[in-house]
């Protein structure tokens, strides 16, 4: 057997699915499609003290709930957003707190402050705690009710970080365990966590887990794998269960479902650049770009930021506010959905990655999966995720930065060699694909 950890998505629905959630999403998707009868959706119980499987509600809460991220949130004022959070919230009525902030961002284009902000985030809190207790009722009049798992007849695939704090003894009953290894960051980079006690909270949860007999780690690239098998063999726990697998294009692949996802143009050519707003992605950088082209009269295009305002963000903030001529060059989305973010992949000339460090980097690869140069930092990831097929600028060479991006956005030809780079050299994988390589390698064919 295959248990799938479904707990982080069961209680995520609400959060943009990028990053670690959008891979998360595409493990739960992948085993619901698989006719293996081998393969099965599991989660936590409360007491994070065993596993259980689903009932069939919260099953088809997965099937319906897999798609809501291509509503279409902005443009519809206050109410029109209300209505489709209240309409995410009562298919998914067990979504976690994180949704109440989230939809509130949303509703209130990321203003977190003020009575109002305050009030729509609590009405969406009463609203969704409604949407549970009448969940909860249909179980049990329904009588689908989830029950134990025997987790010694396979393997378990943990996803979600925060899955790992759990007791290991939650983990001893299966027979085997695995866990995606998303990237070190909080340990060979404390400073760009969220937090200190959230680095050694990480630090202790991996340790943890590394030692555990019959874990295999599955890494999300080769830049990620070389991470987790330094700090193995610092750590003396060994390699001999360090892989890897290949990422999907899972954007291409619902790009292909969407076929009226529209191409977002904010009036004029823009660069993308698509990653949560903290200081290890390296906004700033950009912003300073923008503000040099912008005292030399260089005219650039506009720069479309999409993702949420993360942490470590003060600097940049401060240099924003000392510089409001970039609010008309520089715009921040807030969180979108995949077929907005879809839209701007579709409509930019190209895209910028000046993250300081990665463990894969997908606003790079998912460039590419659209068929538009972008330039990356020199950090390993990207250069992975990029097949060494796009420029690569040290994060912090701001004369390197501008000059390409300056010579990017003048030239049409150079755009149309990337793209003739991309299309000659570059393939996708398709999420088959990195799934049945997962499959083969948990279970060691």
């Amino acid at each position: 057997m295959l248990f799938i950890d479904a707990t982080g998505v069961l209680l995520s629905f609400g959060s943009a699915p990028t990053g670690i959630p959008r891979l998360e999403e595409f493990l739960v998707r992948a085993a619901l499609e698989d006719p293996d009868p081998a393969v099965m959706l599991v989660k936590l119980s409360r007491n994070r003290r065993s596993y259980q499987s689903l009932n069939a509600f919260e099953q088809q809460q997965l099937r319906d709930g897999l798609a809501n991220d291509q509503l279409d949130f902005r443009g519809h004022g206050l109410a029109g957003r209300l209505r489709q959070t209240f309409r995410v919230i009562r298919r998914n009525p067990t979504i976690g707190r994180d949704a109440d902030r989230h939809f509130a961002d949303i509703a209130t284009n990321s203003r977190r402050r003020g009575f109002s902000y305050q009030a729509i985030k609590t009405l969406i809190r009463g609203y969704r705690l409604y949407r549970r207790c009448v969940a909860q009722f249909a179980i049990a009049r329904s009588g689908s009710k989830s029950g134990p798992v025997d987790l010694s007849r396979g393997t378990l695939l943990l996803s979600n970080r925060a899955v790992l704090s759990v007791p290991s003894k939650t983990f001893d009953a299966a027979q085997d365990r695995a866990f995606i290894s998303y990237d070190l960051i909080p340990i060979t980079h404390p400073p760009f966590a969220i937090d200190a006690d959230f680095a050694r909270r990480f630090a202790t949860n991996i340790s943890r887990v590394m030692q555990l007999h019959h874990t295999t780690a599955l890494c999300i690239s080769e830049t990620s794998k070389a991470m987790l098998s330094e700090y193995a063999r610092s750590a003396g726990f060994g390699t001999a269960r360090v892989g890897h697998f290949p990422l999907p294009s899972i954007l291409r692949e619902k790009a292909a479902r969407l076929p009226h996802a529209p191409e977002s143009r904010p009036g004029e050519p823009f660069v993308v650049y698509c990653s949560t707003i903290e200081a290890r992605k390296n906004h700033l950088l950009l912003a300073r770009v923008w503000q040099r082209a912008h005292e030399g009269g260089v005219a650039l295009p506009k720069l479309v930021c999409a993702g949420k305002w993360g942490w470590g963000v003060d600097e940049l903030k401060s240099y924003l506010a000392a510089h409001p001529d970039l609010s008309s060059r520089i715009v921040f989305t807030g969180p979108v959905s995949d077929a907005e973010l879809i839209g701007y992949y579709r409509g930019a000339i190209f895209g910028v990655v000046p993250s300081y460090v990665e463990g894969w980097g997908y606003g790079a690869s998912e460039c590419l999966d659209f068929g538009i140069p972008v330039i990356v930092s020199t950090a390993p990831a990207l250069r992975e995720a990029t097949r060494g097929l796009m420029p690569a600028i040290a994060p912090d060479d701001l004369a390197g930065w501008y000059g390409e991006i300056r010579s990017l956005s003048e030239s049409g030809e150079r755009r149309a060699w990337y793209r003739r780079q991309i299309a000659d050299h570059y393939r996708p994988t398709s999420t088959a694909a990195s799934w049945a390589h997962i499959k083969a390698a948990l279970r060691h064919d």
